[in-house]
């Protein structure tokens, strides 16, 4: 055979194998990626006539349905502390949040059937996308947006047994109602109305850090529960003195410095483990992402160095310095405490389901991490029932139920002190964990806790069917 004809059937055989490798993989391999996508022309044609899936809540309540087919025709019921976490559909802006998280499930490409497949287009019937229901409480969710109104903060409660999240508010927030008209104004607001500060927002934690850190010391048997500590009214980290701001405690054990917030017994616990208090932070996530529905940013946990100095340690230790969390992080060490020690991944999808009811996919409670021991965790949640109860969180205390918390006044240097609660409730089997944070407001113990305290009584009131 001719060496030119040769060469010219090969390269003929080389090129069709190479069009059926990439045909295989384009419609094999990568087909349903494709085909769901929004950047897909067809899909995003399509989508104009799906009726976009409703949003409920855990009780069936409405929080945002579609009125008609398109994104124009989406409607959002509230309740409004709840849109920077719901987020938006629009044909101009686009998608964010939870409605961006679940689109392959709201728009109908996704689902036990092809919703937007040919066949739905030959048979010329309306298509429908999937319903999700969330884990919120729309009544809980209330009792937290009446918190944080009129303030700048987030709030947001958790299950501690299932991880569930039943509340995630964030203020300020803004109307979903003329949201393309009032964009340009929105996104140039200084206080940042878009941003999900509950699980977005990055904050010093303060004293509530000393939850993780009494539980660690623990743990890596630096102290013990009966250990006394000698406070009084200050303590040196490397060049810094660290003041108690309410002066001296005088002699107090763990579950003492918890209920009275003794900076003086934490920066000595500090101290005593070095670098390795860093590492045992990471138990916590501080230095990731807690893994949740939609994204969410790694906490800032940057003191890692053997050789780093005790004033850093010291900082550490009562939750300042370089250290930021999310509210998310802090609602979920106080639901590891209470749940002894073990935290669950958190989440805000309960299930997805067809438009005719068929269940497409429900959310089954797993484990994040065993945070900490159930012994330790048993110490810690002890002092802090005893700081509800006559200390920096008495104005937590609701009447018929046992609360946990633990107050944080964070220094910021933009500013007066952020005021933070995180705690917990207990009614029966039923644990529920909260984190408040109010920017610039100051002490947490008079601004935060007993607003921590409602949410807390308006929870277990829901989860129980009481009202006490």
């Amino acid at each position: 055979m001719n060496q030119r004809i040769l060469r010219l059937l090969q390269a003929w055989i080389a090129g069709c194998a190479i069009l059926v490798v990439a045909a295989t993989y384009y419609q094999a391999i990568t087909a349903d990626e494709l085909a769901t996508s929004p950047e897909n022309p067809r899909m995003a044609n399509l989508e104009r006539d799906v009726v976009r899936g409703s949003i409920l809540d855990r009780n069936g309540n409405v929080i945002c349905d579609s009125v008609g087919p398109g994104l124009s025709m989406r409607v959002y019921r509230g309740p409004d502390s709840l849109a920077p976490l719901v987020g938006y559909a629009s044909p101009i802006l686009g998608k964010s949040g939870l409605e961006a998280a679940y689109d392959v499930w709201l728009s109908g490409r996704r689902g036990p059937y092809d919703m937007t497949g040919v066949l739905s287009t030959l048979i010329d019937q309306p298509d429908y996308g999937c319903t999700v229901r969330l884990t919120i409480d729309v009544d809980i969710q209330k009792a937290c947006e009446s918190a944080l109104r009129g303030r700048r903060g987030a709030a947001i409660v958790v299950d501690a047994a299932t991880g569930e999240l039943l509340a995630v508010a964030s203020s300020p927030w803004y109307s979903m109602k003329g949201l393309e008209l009032a964009w340009d104004s929105i996104v140039s607001r200084d206080d940042s109305p878009l941003v999900c500060r509950a699980t977005c927002g990055m904050y010093p934690p303060g004293s509530t850090i000393k939850m993780a850190v009494a539980a660690i010391a623990l743990d890596c048997g630096v102290t013990s529960p009966d250990e006394i500590y000698e406070c009084e009214g200050f303590a040196r980290a490397g060049g810094t003195v660290i003041h108690d701001p309410a002066g001296a405690h005088g002699r107090v054990d763990l579950r003492d410095a918890l209920s009275v917030s003794c900076n003086t017994a934490f920066v000595e616990l500090g101290i005593r483990l070095g670098p390795k208090l860093h590492d045992q932070l990471r138990r916590f996530f501080f230095d990731r992402s807690i893994p949740l529905d939609v994204p969410t940013p790694p906490g800032n946990l940057k003191v890692r160095d053997a050789g780093v100095s005790g004033d850093a340690i010291g900082q550490l230790a009562i939750g300042q310095g370089d250290l930021l969390v999310t509210p998310m992080h802090v609602a979920m060490m106080a639901a590891a405490v209470v749940n002894k020690g073990v935290m669950m991944r958190p989440h805000l999808v309960a299930s997805v389901s067809a438009a005719d009811g068929t269940p497409v996919m429900t959310t089954r409670a797993k484990a994040l991490a065993a945070a900490i021991t159930p012994s330790s965790a048993d110490v810690v949640a002890d002092g802090m029932i005893q700081a509800v109860k006559r200390g920096t969180a008495r104005s937590a205390a609701r009447w018929g139920y046992d609360i946990g918390g633990k107050t944080g006044t964070a220094q910021n240097p933009h500013g007066s002190p952020h005021a933070w609660f995180a705690g917990f409730g207990v009614d029966g089997s039923q644990r529920i964990a909260v984190a408040i944070v109010l920017e610039n407001a100051g002490a947490g113990g008079s601004a935060a806790a007993p607003l921590g305290g409602d949410i807390l009584k308006v929870a277990l009131d829901s989860k129980t069917g009481t009202g006490r």
